[in-house]
């Protein structure tokens, strides 16, 4: 049975109120549920179906929530759960607090037991226009339970098309599927250096810990980043901006981090030839995963049997070279077979990054 959880946050109802606001709050709600839909300024739905066994009953699921927006913002929430979107987000609108002064209310109408609970419930809580209640009115309708236990066909014939959905969901019945909103493909975050720090790695434990809370983030929605780009701002002189593209999609901070510092370096280098003895002094990093994607179920391996599978071979070998350090990587080149000594038929060089 399909449980959703409905947020109203009357402050943001507002039309002066910061649309980022509701989009940040919506964003933390991703910890909760990967279904969750943005179904008007202020008020989102989140699938909670099956998530008792790893959180509790639906009023610790829903504080959860609550406390998830709060980080965000600290704004009264109405919570509300039912079986489908009408009815969880009637239960959020009938959700009062407990004692006078709490921020959050929560309300929630019993699986199977929606008859019941709405029968008594006033029409003007239906999406009615302003006609329709009139109709209503003439009638002598005044609950839904009056109008849940009319003939549908009456019903229509009355109050048209229109009627007979209102109809519906006075017998708490809406057939509307959650529509998931789209997650964002795009993830970043920023440090900023006061005083400035004195070379690249000075700030090595800062991009350690910038990489590990965007791989946290993206652990938690099952997505991982196909590409990470970083942008170093330097004092009195242009900005440094590398790229890392994954072969396949990775959440491994530290590898991330150490690649992105082996970049970096050699952007430095090739920037100041001339310089290379010379430390930047950098004032902020900003960090962006993108090219989001589903994890890979596997870790890249060092040597795999594949043909066409270069770039991750190379990625493999940046990684181990990252870890041992330069110089500690060699290959056989079988280039004279024809040599008379069998020691000069082959020779060794160093396996690079590229």
């Amino acid at each position: 049975m399909t449980r959703l959880l409905a947020l109203i946050l009357p402050a943001l109802r507002a039309p002066e109120a910061e649309p980022a606001l509701f989009d940040a709050m919506l964003d933390r709600l991703d910890d909760l549920s990967p279904r969750i839909e943005a179904v008007d300024r202020g008020v989102a739905l989140v699938d909670i179906t099956g998530l008792g066994p790893l959180l509790g009953d639906e009023r610790r699921i829903a504080a959860r929530a609550v406390a998830l927006t709060r980080e965000v913002a600290q704004l009264p929430v109405r919570a509300g759960v039912g079986d489908n979107r009408w009815l969880a987000v009637l239960a959020a609108r009938l959700a009062r607090p407990q004692r006078e002064g709490a921020q959050a209310a929560f309300h929630a109408i019993p699986s199977r037991g929606e008859a019941t609970a709405l029968a008594p419930l006033s029409l003007d809580l239906l999406p009615a226009d302003t006609a329709t209640r009139a109709r209503f009115a003439l009638f002598g309708l005044t609950s839904m339970g009056q109008l849940a236990t009319l003939p549908r066909s009456a019903v229509g014939a009355q109050f048209g098309e229109a009627g007979e959905r209102l109809q519906q969901l006075a017998r708490g019945q809406d057939p509307r599927p959650i529509v998931p909103r789209r997650r964002p493909e795009r993830l970043a975050t920023h440090a900023t250096f006061e005083p400035p720090a004195e070379g690249i790695t000075e700030i090595a434990l800062a991009l350690r810990r910038l990489t590990a809370e965007l791989c946290d983030a993206l652990r938690a929605r099952h997505r991982a980043p196909g590409r990470a780009t970083l942008n170093l701002g330097l004092e009195d002189a242009p900005k440094i901006r590398v790229e890392l593209a994954f072969p396949e999609p990775a959440l491994e901070p530290d590898w991330i981090a150490r690649l992105l510092i082996g970049r970096l370096e050699q952007a430095t280098r090739a920037r100041q030839p001339q310089q290379v003895e010379e430390e930047p002094r950098i004032i902020a990093i900003g960090l962006a995963f993108d090219h989001l994607a589903d994890p890979a179920a596997r870790q890249l391996p060092a040597f795999e049997a594949r043909v066409g599978r270069w770039e991750e071979l190379r990625w493999s070998l940046e990684r181990l070279t990252m870890r041992f350090g330069e110089g500690r990587l060699w290959r056989a080149v079988h280039d004279r077979p024809s040599a008379s000594l069998a020691e000069r038929r082959a020779r060794l060089t160093e396996i690079g990054p590229s």
